[in-house]
């Protein structure tokens, strides 16, 4: 119970830990590259282990360095561990600024344990890791740079001991012979070299794979999201053509252009003709215009055709259809769609119209000459009584004319009602 208590402890204490540190050494800068945020990231996990295991070999360190009376060694361990935490903790500092400082730092450590501990293999040790980390967290230009400046600073080493600066307290080889000391300079910039150059090899194809991996990502996701709309587009284009087709107040027939096999009807198609769905799908499109497979398609050959003719429903009623027929494409096959208008109504009362013109005609006719003559005769007796005195013969001559033009007057009128109605 209590170990278990323990690890919990530790487990919080931990994460509390490296919650702080990726908020001390988390990147405000926005439009980051990829290759970017990797290294920051490396930087905190160099950062959030290198403290804590530090700390240990830091104590001891010091503690050793104290009693053997080298007081400048034990301080400079000191003020490097704790420049480094400060300034890497620090909020005002930037991620780049603080990476700067943690490997300037590290290669003056190098130079003080060269000088103070007269050893140069230890100092060499943290100039070749200062290169590696020069190589995971900056660009290839500082990684270079950093390489130089360890050929460099070995190389000033070299020329002080050939100058007869006292080099030979240095413990490299237990040996005072200045060779020794170049060949062990040109192996460190060697070594320094193929390090930084193998590391900047895997950084560059990883940083590759994450710009690849990115553009595919990128890419896979434009790619669902035009799926996504097409399919959104499709799922409404659908749902149109199925309103536009069986909403239709017009009959629509879709049949296969070579066999006329109908394929598909609306609701309209079954009301008009008064067939079921099921006897429409065993018909050829033909039956309905009561013609042959050849007579049909030779009327409507052409992609965009339109037709006057007669249809006969299930009853044998004839119907006056308007046919309008297109090509379409229906689940990637060509079909042809007819949209139908049943003009018989409309034909009808062009009809009636018609008929009614030509009556119209016809009374204008007997308007125009037939009426003409009774009336003038009627006029004429008016003006003749009217124009001074007549004895009775005449009198009785004029009223027998007037009578009889009244009847022919009469019998015309009579006529033209009759045609009127």
């Amino acid at each position: 119970m209590i170990q278990k208590l323990s690890s919990n402890h530790l487990t919080k204490l931990w994460s509390s830990y490296s919650n702080f540190i990726e908020n001390r050494t988390y990147s405000e800068k926005t439009n980051r590259s990829q290759s970017e945020i990797w290294k920051d990231r490396v930087f905190t996990q160099i950062v959030k282990f290198a403290f804590p295991t530090a700390v240990f070999p830091l104590t001891v360190s010091i503690i050793i360095e104290y009693f053997d009376y080298n007081y400048l060694t034990a301080i400079v361990d000191l003020v490097a561990f704790l420049s480094v935490v400060l300034v890497v903790i620090s909020k005002k500092t930037t991620i780049q600024s603080k990476k700067y400082f943690g490997i300037a730092i590290m290669i003056i450590f190098s130079l003080v344990k060269i000088i103070t501990l007269h050893s140069l293999l230890l100092g060499t040790i943290y100039l070749l890791l200062s290169s590696v980390i020069t190589t995971l967290l900056l660009n290839k230009k500082a990684a270079y740079l950093s390489v130089a400046l360890n050929a460099t600073i070995c190389i000033c080493f070299t020329i002080a001991q050939m100058k007869g600066f006292p080099m030979h307290k240095l413990n490299i080889y237990n040996s005072d012979i200045s060779i020794r000391w170049i060949l062990f300079t040109f192996n460190i910039i060697f070594v320094n070299s193929v390090m930084v150059s193998v590391i900047i090899y895997i950084t560059d194809g990883f940083e590759k794979t994450i710009e690849k991996s990115k553009r595919l990502s990128a890419k896979l996701k434009m790619e669902v999201k035009e799926k996504v709309e097409r399919e959104k587009l499709l799922q409404e284009t659908t749902t149109h053509y199925k309103s536009l087709f069986y909403l239709n107040p017009f009959p629509i027939l879709i049949y296969n252009p070579s066999s006329l096999h109908l394929l598909n009807i609306n609701k309209a198609a079954i009301n008009q003709y008064r067939y079921s769905k099921k006897e429409f799908l065993n018909m050829k499109i033909n039956n309905l215009a009561d013609c042959t497979e050849v007579e049909f398609k030779n009327r409507l050959s052409e992609d965009n055709a339109h037709y006057i003719g007669t249809h006969i429903d299930k009853t044998g009623e004839k119907i006056i259809a308007d046919m309008y027929v297109s090509s379409i494409k229906l689940d990637g096959i060509s079909v042809r769609l007819a949209i139908v208008r049943n003009i018989t109504a409309e034909t009808e009362y062009i009809a009636t119209i018609a008929r009614k013109k030509k009556k119209m005609r016809e009374i204008a006719f007997l308007q125009s000459h037939v009426i003409r003559k009774p009336l003038s005769q009627i006029l004429g007796i008016i003006e003749l009584i009217k124009a001074g005195p007549i004895d009775q013969k005449e009198f009785e001559q004029l009223l027998s004319h007037l009578i009889s033009s009244t009847e022919e007057l009469d019998i015309v009128v009579t006529d033209i009602i009759h045609q009127t109605r």
